[in-house]
């Protein structure tokens, strides 16, 4: 009997689709993307240290507690990240949760040195906030696209984008309202004012160009 079946082959390639392998990132990939993104999010951090100003999320929470108490930042932020461990390791992995602890410690620690090593003479609250605002973001997007976050909120957007496609960056900024009107209390309005132009800098920047389909590698 003759095989009636045929395939019609479209004309428009905008309708051909080619299965193609997904590709993977190796050990090596996942730690120099670490690395950058903990030395760009701590670079980040010491720009907005150096002007008094904070971010959000749980930076920005570690940020007002230590403009509120003098105690060292790289430890607070140390802290306030634990819990939000128990949710990467039972919601996420264990391998996206020690990378995690990994690079939250890294920024701890990086973020506690730079300052002895570094300075600003002058520095415009509003020009610190921004560039500080494409640190962080760039450093907290090379994190998560190797496999980890900068901790905090991050895990918890990360975990929301990926069952949700919620836009991690969107999560953060609802996040950042809370931590902006704790931070009243402890910072003045043109410092206020440009730590929130630095935080909405960084969310948008995430929220545009953190997507899973623009970036195909795992």
């Amino acid at each position: 009997m003759a095989n009636n079946s045929f395939q019609i082959i479209s004309s428009s390639p905008a309708s051909v689709t080619y299965d193609r392998p997904r590709a993977a990132h190796s050990v090596f990939d996942n730690v120099q993307g670490q690395v950058f993104g903990v030395v760009m999010t701590a670079f980040g951090i010491a720009i907005l240290h150096a002007a008094g100003l904070i971010t959000g999320q749980a930076a920005g929470l570690a940020f007002v507690i230590s403009y509120a108490t003098g105690l060292n930042f790289g430890l607070l932020f140390f802290l306030v990240n634990l819990p939000f461990y128990f949710l990467a390791l039972a919601r996420i992995g264990v391998r996206f949760t020690v990378g995690s602890l990994i690079a939250v410690t890294g920024i701890s620690v990086l973020s506690s040195v730079l300052p002895s090593v570094m300075s600003f003479n002058a520095i415009d609250p509003f020009v610190a906030a921004v560039l500080a605002g494409f640190c962080v973001g760039i450093g907290v997007i090379g994190l998560f696209r190797h496999g980890a976050s900068g901790g905090g909120v991050g895990i918890l957007a990360y975990y929301i984008q990926q069952k949700t496609d919620f836009r991690a960056g969107w999560l953060q900024a609802l996040f950042d309202l809370a931590i902006f009107s704790g931070a009243a209390f402890v910072l003045d309005w043109q410092a206020l004012l440009a730590s929130a132009l630095g935080a909405a800098v960084l969310n948008a920047f995430v929220a545009f160009n953190h997507r899973a389909d623009w970036y195909v590698a795992r």
